[in-house]
């Protein structure tokens, strides 16, 4: 009997000493935990969204941009710039491009478009509200470059000249899923990943207030900024 109580009494103190043990590792666990960023902390970094002109060789503000010098003319787009962009940071994200808080002098009227990655965007007018959504990628690897196009033109119906045009790009991620589908190309680095569409959610947060297009659902964090680029005189 003696015997038996003293195995009783070990076990006993043996499980005491277990549950402390784990415990004082959970109390640990979120000691550490505390310590780190959340996830999506780090995309308020505005220096989570870097540019490059040079293949990538570089990176930097949105000041690497080299803005080429365009006259628009009817029933055509030129091509106003053409650089990389990537997220340096932890947290997954896409990006998003709008036409911003545009203006075109004189009563003319314009279009704009822009790629992004793999995906295309479509041809939109400069007119109504501000805001006008133009494109999104897919969720981007950690570092991966990719190449942006901003394209800026003249309705075919446009009988006006010399006026001017300031579309007002944004630019910036918006936090993805961890599991979402990445952009599948092109540029270099990172990993691949599916072509499929990826996210549609997104927000311009601080940087606008509502928007007008339905394509996008404020969700989740961002960082971005309105790009400065000279304004464009239509074709003379």
């Amino acid at each position: 009997m003696e015997k038996s109580v003293s195995i009783t009494s070990l076990v006993r103190r043996a499980g005491v000493i277990a549950v402390a043990g784990a415990a004082t590792a959970a109390l640990a666990g979120v000691g550490a935990g505390s310590a780190q960023a959340a996830p999506g902390d780090n995309l308020t970094d505005r220096t989570c969204l870097q540019y490059s002109q040079d293949g990538g060789a570089t990176w930097g503000g949105h000041d690497e941009i080299d803005w080429l010098n365009i006259n628009p003319i009817p029933g055509q787009q030129a091509l106003r710039a053409s650089f990389d962009i990537r997220n340096k940071c932890e947290t997954p994200a896409h990006l998003q491009i709008f036409a911003g808080d545009w203006k075109v002098s004189g009563g003319g009227s314009a279009v704009v478009r822009a790629n992004a990655g793999a995906q295309k965007g479509a041809l939109k007018d400069l007119e109504g509200t501000p805001g006008i959504f133009l494109v999104k990628t897919p969720r981007l690897a950690q570092n991966k470059k990719t190449p942006v196009e901003l394209f800026i033109g003249l309705p075919a119906d446009e009988t006006k000249q010399g006026f001017t045009i300031q579309p007002d790009w944004r630019i910036f991620l918006a936090e993805s899923e961890p599991d979402a589908p990445v952009d599948p190309g092109p540029g270099d680095g990172g990993d691949g990943g599916s072509g499929s569409s990826g996210s549609s959610t997104g927000s311009l947060g601080d940087l606008f207030g509502s928007l007008s297009s339905a394509d996008v659902k404020p969700a989740g964090k961002t960082v971005g900024k309105s790009l400065n680029s000279p304004s464009v005189t239509a074709g003379r």
